[in-house]
């Protein structure tokens, strides 16, 4: 019969290795968590100074504006961008900035050239560029400009961890 391996054995054979391996290749890099939100990330500026929560699922939300409102008024068709919003930015919208960006996306060719250059739909090009706006890519400025960014606590990010403003990809909309 043969004898039942010790763990306490295997532990300090396991932390051995581990040691031995960390001597060779030295100790791991220490790695800032990264925030998953555009609100955790606390981006500077006019544009991100509010935040709304709507609270309740999407389909309580929109019930109670329905059953308020009607499904075709104004307000329903807020709500559904504002569930939209909740999709891609998370619980916590920057509404000034998001609607911002809607209008720079209205005003400017960017995602028309957007869509030749990479061959999407303008409804794909506008959920991608709201996307990595949630994501820090892009902020718009106190000017109204859109910027592409590097949020702090990543290896380009500006000295000192804050935000980099590295290039405008659009101006203000009109008016």
């Amino acid at each position: 019969m043969a004898a039942k391996k010790d763990p306490a054995a295997r532990r300090a054979r396991e932390a051995a290795r581990r040691a031995a391996a960390a001597e060779r290749i030295g100790p791991r890099p220490v790695r800032a968590p990264r925030p998953r939100t555009l609100y955790s990330l606390r981006p500077p500026g006019r544009y991100y100074q509010e935040w709304d929560r709507p609270t309740g699922t999407d389909e309580e939300v929109m019930g109670k504006v329905i059953d308020a409102f009607g499904t075709d008024s104004g307000e329903a068709a807020t709500m559904r961008l504002l569930m939209e919003y909740r999709s891609i930015y998370g619980p916590y919208i920057p509404l000034a900035a998001a609607g911002h960006l809607d209008a720079i996306l209205q005003d400017t060719d960017l995602v028309a050239d957007l869509t030749e250059s990479i061959g999407a739909t303008e409804g794909d090009v506008r959920e991608s560029l709201h996307s990595l706006h949630a994501q820090g890519m892009f902020l718009v400025a106190d000017d109204g400009t859109l910027w592409m960014t590097v949020p702090p606590g990543t290896p380009y990010s500006a000295a000192g961890g804050q935000w980099a403003f590295v290039e405008q990809k659009a101006a203000a909309p009109a008016g």
